[in-house]
């Protein structure tokens, strides 16, 4: 089905090959677990098995790649045999509605009607994504706009389907509706799969193989035999060496009866909490609960609908707005989506950019510059851009709090992080915590939360399902989390 030999890739303004030498073939029907560190040239690879490399995004690329037999000269052509869903989901969307979006590549491949509304409907049901149909793009969560974009390949049913990072920003209920759809897949149609993934989750148990790559080569490849298939990467996150001591008295943030509306559809709903000084607060709850948009109001980038909120001096509500730039200097903030926050052409720049900015002490912010081009292997003066997704990650945390704030907001911040990265992350909350700094955390690891934070804030519909220390929360209360009911 795939037939790689001596793939090669290099972007432009980098010494080294993302992809170097890379041969492998996969068999009709095989679903490949595809793993490797952060900036390993997994997801380079892929871009260039679907032709979106040289065609789509530009870098020289050698070597042959056959799919089902064939060499396909550009991304259109081929993609009528292999679809990919990007780790970035919204650098494929082609239009605005939901169901539009799902129905894109059908429709040009000129699918009868009929074929098309089945087609839509059900790849949306298969991931859970029904009631999101008629929705705006614009208007999703990151993990709903994974959601939709796996669906938009589902609509087309190529014959091979590639996942990258597939369930990086979706709640453990989603995680398990899009592994059951990939198994659906494997054992009904016979399609041939590859799922890039940091981590194996429970994408182990449905793979026939499994593939590492490291520094643009294949590293290890081992096909599941009757003594089952072992994994290289199965190690566990660390615990905290530091107890989660209870936070100090000082409220940094106070909401009361905090509301957001927005398209006639309510957000937020009535929330009213405290955070408290030197505290590291998960903020947890299904795709769509509203943890993203909360985030967004307490940095000034949204005005609540009524309600007020206090951050430090800041007042944030009807008739006591302070603007986003002006908070900014004293919260920092990590967009889910990494490219949304990249305003600057070097590395260096990036991460000086508040710094500069806000015309503080840059000492800090150049250690920072130091500690990632020494951490990364990375010279200072690359574009941004040109980074992996992950790497691009780690850039927006140094240049969100490398400026001095005394509140640091991530969302998402270990989407796209192998192991060893996503414990560099981890470090560096506790080191912000250790500095006093209060931290809140949007993620769906439970782990994290657990030995890591010092309070919870959990979320549904808008709502608070549960909120305070994590200390006094039990193994059955952390189980329940993601249940139908609030816990």
């Amino acid at each position: 089905m795939l037939d790689v030999k001596d793939l090669y890739v290099r972007y432009e303004n980098r010494s080294k090959p993302a992809v170097d030498g890379l041969t492998f073939h996969i068999d009709p029907g095989e679903f490949v677990l595809l793993m490797g560190g952060s900036a390993s040239g997994k997801s380079t690879a892929m871009q260039a098995v679907c032709s979106v490399i040289p065609g789509i995004v530009h870098a020289e690329k050698r070597g042959t790649v056959r799919i089902d037999g064939k060499e396909f000269q550009d991304a259109a052509s081929a993609s009528g045999v292999v679809c990919m869903v990007q780790q970035d989901p919204e650098t494929q969307f082609c239009t605005e509605i939901v169901e539009d979006e799902v129905a894109f590549g059908p429709e040009n491949f000129n699918m009868p009607r009929g074929t098309i509304r089945e087609a839509v409907d059900t790849s949306l049901a298969s991931v859970g994504a029904s009631h999101l149909a008629h929705r705006r793009l614009s208007t999703l969560s990151g993990g709903e706009k994974q959601k939709v974009a796996i669906a938009s390949m589902l609509a087309v049913r190529p014959r091979l389907l590639i996942l990258d990072e597939p369930t990086s920003n979706l709640d453990p209920r989603a995680v398990r509706d899009v592994v059951a759809v990939v198994d659906s897949l494997r054992r009904e149609t016979k399609m041939t799969i590859v799922v890039v993934e940091h981590r194996p989750g429970q994408f182990i148990d449905l793979a026939s193989r499994i593939m590492m790559m490291d520094k643009g080569r294949l590293e290890y490849d081992r096909v599941r035999t009757e003594d089952g298939l072992a994994c290289p990467l199965g190690r566990s996150a660390p615990k905290n060496r530091e107890p989660a001591a209870a936070s100090r008295s000082v409220a940094v943030v106070s909401a009361k009866e905090l509301t957001f509306d927005i398209g006639g559809a309510r957000i937020i709903d009535r929330l009213t909490f405290e955070l408290r000084e030197g505290s590291v607060t998960a903020l947890m709850g299904e795709n769509g609960a509203g943890k993203t948009t909360l985030l967004k109001i307490l940095t000034g980038l949204l005005e609540p609908s009524s309600g007020d909120v206090r951050v430090f001096r800041h007042g944030i509500g009807a008739g006591a707005r302070t603007e986003p730039w002006t908070i900014g200097k004293d919260v920092g903030f990590v967009f889910q989506n990494p490219n949304h926050q990249i305003f600057e052409r070097s590395v260096e720049s990036e991460i000086l950019f508040a710094s500069e900015n806000y015309q503080v002490d840059k000492g800090e912010a150049r250690g920072a510059v130091n500690e990632f081009e020494a951490s990364e292997e990375v010279m200072r003066f690359v574009h941004p851009h040109c980074l992996s997704f992950g790497q691009k990650r780690r850039v927006n945390i140094r240049s969100a709090s490398s400026h001095g704030p005394r509140l640091i907001l991530m969302d998402e911040p270990f989407a796209g992080q192998d192991e060893a990265n996503a414990g560099r992350i981890r470090e560096m909350v506790a080191g912000l915590r250790r500095q006093g700094k209060t931290t809140v955390v949007v993620t769906h690891d439970v782990a994290f939360a657990k030995d890591w934070c010092t309070d919870l804030i959990f979320m549904r519909q808008g709502r608070i399902a549960r909120s305070g220390p994590v200390a006094g929360l039990t193994d059955r209360e952390w189980d329940g989390l993601f249940s139908r009911g609030i816990p």
